[in-house]
């Protein structure tokens, strides 16, 4: 091909096709939008298969010049690796060189038009394969985590990620289980037999040849009339088939934050499958009209759009739990139990289950502080007057252990009413989940990690598709030093709720702990675009991030995003220069001290300065790790701190915390060993 045919042409490898010509990316069929220094890049990559690039040269190339924000070309390969069906944990075509740039691997060919692309298929190239697929493996066995609230500590983005700190969109309460849930499974048995037909024996679509498993997003059914109660409900069950479809073998589930995003974005098919990595949606609608509910559900391939299987269900409120023993006949007993489906044994009164519904959408969409304490208060009543209702117990658990109110730990009494409202609430339902997370959390929080663990892992049987619990849990691993399954937990997290800011902050969080500053700055680029998320929230984890990577123009940047009203940027921007110049670190102390006296938080900038005192600064740590103030408490395990673990303070830390002791009794660390009654961590 002469010079001027390889600039018109298309590059075509596995199921991608690049039109240099039209600037188009194709993935398995669909046209994938890119930005367009992210198609230049590519291009430059794609045309030079196995040629290492330094950032310089893909800087002077695609931009004309290098004096662009480093973390610009960052952003464009996480851009490139999401449309391409990657990660930078899983790497198919896009190779990070540490310490040098970045090198395209793939057996390419040329076509000078689609349709000889189409006609010439590369049969030595490897196979497509989908971020989904490569990031479910099971968990490891580990350690715990917590689904208690967050307080910022001096930095939004060093937040607990179990609770977001912004309204999502058409935020919902989780796991609502009961009678619309049942309702679906009049359909639950078509659904799995035909994703499974389907995946077995239907026609071949464009989509990437790898992906050997269904994956389904359960988009939130559309609530026909205009009132709330009846889009309390539509979310009700939106989420219960989430939950209950997640336990299915063989069936990956998109998590609900972004299945709500990807409704609220109005995402065609071709992009719920770009940016989802789905095979197949399930979309619907919920009408009610007096007693009577109507649901149309309709499962969908994507992205042919082919209508698989339809169903329309037409049933009384009053006659809806009645049924469920006919649903439980009809679903050969069996498969339920392959499934797993709950027996919902303490759902008997419809108008109970209505009530909860509303309360819980009521105290889970961040309510105004005055109207707090008065929800709070109904919960109670509710509680009260409904004592052997296991979800009002649930509930009242899982909102005192979330802790909506801004700031403070809980106390002894407050830990004492959501432990007795979870154990009754397992006793009436012993799969609530509810009650579960709860107890999970008031164990991490006291440290008794072999309760805090085994909860956690109960839970995520029980939710297999809650990337916020499993984020959390992730953050437990991380905080004993497991940080090898803490990143597999984040990073099934992040594939199962690709929009999930939440998610992909903890993801991003764990490869920094990790010492993978590379991955983790572009994982850190991901998030910031993601919604609900602002600079603010991400600046100063950014701020580490660069810093740890010696990139001091970045972490300049990051410190202009952080909030003047928290009072902790002067001694960013202070601790910044004094990195590059150490005549500077007197006015860092300062500024360190202002910060503390105006917020009354602890900065963690001590641990960066010379000779800091590493008693004090544990204490610290072990503080935000039992009040779940902060993540600041993964700085523990961080490569770059690793004098404080060679510290004597550091030995009365791990037996403060118990964690030598969960050590002995579950296992050792990758990076720790015994040494007496204590440990050596490298």
């Amino acid at each position: 091909m002469t010079g001027s045919e390889v600039a018109n042409g298309w590059i075509v490898f596995d199921q991608i096709e690049i039109d240099l010509a039209g600037r188009r990316l194709f993935v398995a069929g669909a046209e994938t939008p890119l930005e367009p220094k992210a198609f230049g890049v590519l291009a430059l990559l794609a045309r030079n298969p196995g040629q290492a690039f330094t950032r310089d040269e893909i800087l002077d190339t695609v931009w004309g010049h290098t004096h662009v924000t480093p973390g610009v070309l960052n952003r464009v390969i996480t851009l490139l690796r999401q449309a391409l069906g990657e990660s930078a944990d899983n790497t198919l075509y896009l190779h990070t060189l540490h310490g040098v740039g970045y090198r395209f691997d793939a057996i390419t060919r040329w076509a000078e038009s689609r349709r000889n692309a189409a006609l010439e298929p590369n049969l030595e190239a490897a196979p497509f394969a989908s971020v989904a697929e490569a990031q479910t493996s099971p968990p490891m066995e580990a350690t715990s985590t917590a689904p208690g609230g967050a307080v910022v500590t001096d930095a939004d983005a060093f937040a607990v990620a179990d609770v977001p700190a912004a309204p999502e969109p058409r935020r919902r309460g989780r796991h609502a289980l009961g009678w619309l849930g049942v309702v679906a499974l009049l359909g639950l048995a078509a659904v799995i037999y035909q994703l499974k037909q389907h995946a077995a024996d239907a026609p071949p679509v464009a989509r990437p040849a790898s992906v050997a498993q269904p994956t389904l997003v359960v988009l939130p059914l559309r609530a026909v009339g205009s009132a709330q109660d009846e889009s309390v409900l539509a979310d009700g069950l939106s989420e219960e088939l989430i939950t209950r479809l997640a336990r299915v073998d063989g069936l990956r589930l998109i998590s609900q934050t972004s299945a709500a995003l990807a409704l609220s974005e109005n995402l065609d098919l071709n992009q719920l499958a770009a940016r989802l990595h789905v095979s197949h949606a399930l979309e619907g609608s919920l009408r009610q009209s007096g007693q009577q509910l109507r649901i149309d559900l309709r499962l969908i391939e994507i992205p042919g759009g082919r209508t698989l299987w339809a169903q329309d269900y037409d049933r009384s409120q009053a006659d809806v739990f009645a049924i469920q023993s006919e649903i439980a006949q009809s679903v050969a007993g069996a498969l339920t139990l392959k499934l797993g489906l709950p027996s919902n044994s303490g759902d008997r009164d419809p108008q109970l289950f209505r009530d909860y519904l509303q309360l819980r959408h009521r105290l889970f969409e961040y309510p105004d502080p005055e109207d707090y304490g008065r929800l709070i208060a109904d919960l109670r009543s509710f509680v009260a007057r409904a004592p052997d209702y296991a979800r009002a117990q649930g509930l009242l658990a899982r909102v005192i252990v979330r802790e909506l109110r801004a700031g403070g730990s809980l106390t002894g009494a407050e830990t004492a009413e959501a432990a007795r409202a979870a154990g009754r609430a397992l006793e009436l339902d012993p799969d609530l989940i509810d009650a579960h997370a709860s107890l999970a959390s008031l164990a991490c929080r006291a440290t008794d990690w072999l309760r805090c663990m085994t909860e956690f892992r109960r839970v995520l049987e029980l939710a297999p598709a809650d990337s916020l619990v499993r984020a959390a849990y992730g953050f437990w691993l991380a905080d004993v030093g497991y940080l090898d399954q803490a990143l597999v937990e984040t990073e099934i997290g992040a594939a199962s709720d690709p929009l999930n800011y939440e998610a992909s902050l903890a993801h991003a969080r764990v490869l920094d702990t990790m010492g993978r500053h590379a991955e983790a700055g572009d994982a850190f680029e991901a998030t910031a675009r993601l919604p609900a998320g602002t600079p603010a929230r991400v600046a100063y984890a950014r701020w580490y991030n660069a810093v740890w990577r010696s990139d001091f123009a970045a972490a300049r940047e990051f410190v202009g995003d952080m909030p003047a009203d928290q009072h902790f940027r002067e001694s960013y921007l202070a601790a910044t220069e004094a990195l590059q110049d150490s005549a500077r670190w007197p006015q860092v102390e300062s500024s360190i001290e202002t910060s503390e006296r105006l917020t009354g938080r602890y900065n963690f900038l001590r641990l960066i300065q010379p000779a800091p005192d590493f008693a004090k600064i544990l204490g610290a740590l072990e503080a935000a790790l039992r009040d779940r103030t902060s993540s600041y408490h993964l700085l523990i395990w961080n490569p770059e701190y690793a004098a404080m673990r060679h510290d004597p303070a550091f030995q009365d830390f791990l037996r403060r915390t118990k964690i030598v002791d969960y050590w002995r009794s579950n296992g050792w660390p990758a990076q720790c060993k015994a040494d007496g009654d204590g440990a050596v961590c490298s």
